[in-house]
């Protein structure tokens, strides 16, 4: 049995998409011949690293780790980079604490490709043991409604963030808050999660953060998924959206975002693009659904990539 220590313990209550990254890798793991400990207490074969930032709760510092591996050189690390300082609009200097685990990992798997690409090209990592796995979702929670739009019916768009980054695409959703109130656009548009305090929309429907079941209900009930978040590493909201069912409208220049979606959906770069996306997949939403690899989407997927990746290390 191998035994894998993980630097971040599971929590409960409403979170972002690292965190149920956790939570599912760790039922992956415990459902399988592994055993899962948050200590270095006893034999460990493989030391998982997520989050490294010293302000985080429940978590093992770096210096502990490296201080470990220094003692015990037949542990394996896995790293997996889910940040960037590209996504803020002002950098916290995350990434030269991310450059130092690298540092000591045996392999780094990045959310998306283009996270790879724009750490590789920026830091020169060529030689370094990278990866990169897709995110996947709880398809408990989140698959597609089995009927179609009923005619009549308002089309309803929606989105999810946890956090309210302002590179998240408020920017986006502002103008259609805007475009609504003036009778320019003819939807009813549906926001869960924490909102920017810079900007009260009067047209939008504002729904506190929610997960699991209740968040995949209102996203099932809903017809159009858009984004507009700007270089993100690799999120779970329009993974989620898509593994509803939904088709989505994405901004571009969104990092990893055109790695999942560009099959299925429409990518806008100004407000004609917008619209005219929006129209398109209002009509083409039914076909498009259809075309849906939910499987690639589900969390079962990325886990077992996952799995593999710790299969391999460890010979």
């Amino acid at each position: 049995m191998k035994r894998v220590l993980f630097t971040m313990r599971p929590q409960e209550g409403s979170c972002g998409g690292g965190m149920f990254f956790l939570k599912n890798m760790v039922k992956f793991l415990s459902e399988r011949d592994y055993e899962i400990t948050y200590n270095f207490e006893g034999h460990i074969d493989v030391i998982f690293i997520m989050d490294p930032r010293r302000n985080r709760t429940n978590h093992i510092p770096i210096e502990a780790v490296e201080a470990y591996k220094k003692e015990h050189p037949h542990v394996k690390i896995i790293h997996r980079v889910n940040e960037s300082d590209i996504k803020r609009p002002h950098p916290i200097g995350i990434e030269a604490l991310l450059l130092r685990v690298m540092q000591i990992a045996d392999i780094v798997i990045f959310v998306s490709s283009w996270l790879r690409d724009y750490y590789v090209k920026k830091y020169s990592l060529e030689e370094l043991n990278t990866g990169y796995i897709i995110n996947g979702c709880n398809r408990d929670y989140f698959y597609p409604f089995k009927k179609e739009h009923r005619s009549g019916d308002k089309i309803r768009i929606v989105t999810h963030h946890w956090s309210n980054n302002i590179m998240k695409g408020f920017n986006v959703y502002n103008y259609l808050d805007t475009l609504i109130g003036k009778g320019l656009l003819d939807v009813e548009f549906i926001y869960i999660g924490r909102y920017i305090d810079s900007y009260h929309p009067k047209n939008i429907k504002l729904i506190p953060p929610c997960e699991g079941k209740a968040l995949g209900d209102i996203i099932r009930s809903c017809d159009i998924y858009i984004t507009g978040t700007q270089n993100e590493p690799g999120a779970m909201h329009y993974v989620e959206g898509l593994s509803c069912g939904l088709p989505v409208l994405y901004a571009k220049g969104g990092g990893g975002v055109h790695e999942v979606c560009e099959k299925y959906g429409y990518e806008f770069h100004d407000a004609d693009t917008l619209l005219g996306g929006l129209q398109d997949l209002i009509k083409r939403r039914n076909e498009i659904r259809s075309t849906i690899d939910y499987d690639y989407l589900g969390s079962e997927r990325c886990c077992r990539e996952y799995c593999e990746i710790i299969d391999t290390i460890c010979g």
